[in-house]
């Protein structure tokens, strides 16, 4: 055999295409391994279009909408002066004092931690994605752990336990800040969250959240979409904003800048434009809210 001969029977056996000695190769081994890939699939997409999970998914879409509106609630009570929480903690902190609350925020862990397995699996059985920065498997990934990052916040209050993710976050802060080259991961961290905040705007403004839920025909569909629009555009508002302060307590070495999501409320609160930010960036909570409750309802996939 010639060296040519040689070398396209090597790329041949590499490939699987014949057998060391020459024949053509009749183990279907490739094949049995990605029908068996293909079957996982198939199971998983049957499994997340049951009615169970279904149902499951959709009740953390709501508990999730519920937390988003609580917050903007106390966004709101924050601009008239009223000394609260303005974060996920004040939100789960309401529902807890609330007759009834710790069995509300068991359901929700459940429906939140079902939810997050539920978009887990979307990155399985997702087809081919145009789009090369941010593919639908790691958005799918992503939003399964934001859902699931609420879900352990609802059990830990749902056990008795009040932790406060102003004070958690600003500890955190402090530490980076007195750790050699701490302020540099500070700084990526606020990087990070207003690139969050840069991609919720992005996907508002592109309409893109569409991939996600099937609006009905007609007027009340376009008001779904507006919500989607309204909502992803401010709440990724709300986030570019808590990335800025972190970036900014980087810079000045101050960890009361890094309070998350309730700081940036207290700083637009104290802006001199007076109120008008804060209330769009509370109503904008508010409004995401509601489009996760209409997510839920013309749930896709």
């Amino acid at each position: 055999m010639s060296t040519q001969g040689t070398l396209r029977w090597a790329n041949r056996w590499y490939q699987g295409e014949v057998t060391p000695s020459g024949q053509p190769a009749t183990a279907s081994y490739p094949q049995r391994s990605n029908g068996s890939s293909h079957g996982v699939r198939q199971r998983v997409r049957r499994a997340s279009h049951s009615r169970v999970v279904r149902s499951l998914a959709r009740a953390g879409l709501i508990a999730s909408g519920v937390v988003h509106v609580l917050i903007g609630v106390l966004g709101m009570s924050v601009a008239n002066g009223i000394r609260v929480r303005a974060d996920q903690s004040g939100a789960l902190e309401a529902v807890a004092d609330a007759p009834g609350g710790y069995i509300l925020l068991w359901v929700a862990t459940v429906a939140l931690l079902g939810l997050g397995l539920w978009q887990w699996s979307g990155a399985l059985t997702a087809g081919p994605d145009e789009s090369k920065i941010f593919p639908r498997k790691l958005r799918d990934h992503a939003k399964a752990l934001g859902f699931v990052g609420v879900g352990l916040a609802c059990l830990a209050f749902a056990v008795g336990s009040r932790p406060d993710t102003a004070e958690g976050t600003k500890t955190l802060s402090s530490t980076l800040i007195g750790m050699p080259g701490g302020v540099f991961v500070l700084a990526a961290i606020g990087a990070v969250v207003g690139g969050v905040g840069i991609a919720f705007i992005s996907r508002g403004v592109s309409r893109r959240f569409r991939e996600d839920i099937d609006p009905p025909e007609g007027p009340w569909g376009q008001v779904v979409v507006a919500v989607g629009v309204i909502g992803h555009t401010l709440k990724g508002i709300a986030l570019m904003t808590v990335g800025l302060l972190f970036v900014g307590g980087a810079v000045l070495t101050d960890a009361d800048w890094t309070t998350g999501v309730d700081g940036a409320i207290r700083w637009l609160a104290a802006l001199p434009t007076g109120p008008w930010p804060l209330f769009a960036i509370s109503a904008g909570f508010m409004i995401h809210g509601l489009y996760l409750a209409a997510r839920a309802v013309y749930l896709k996939r």
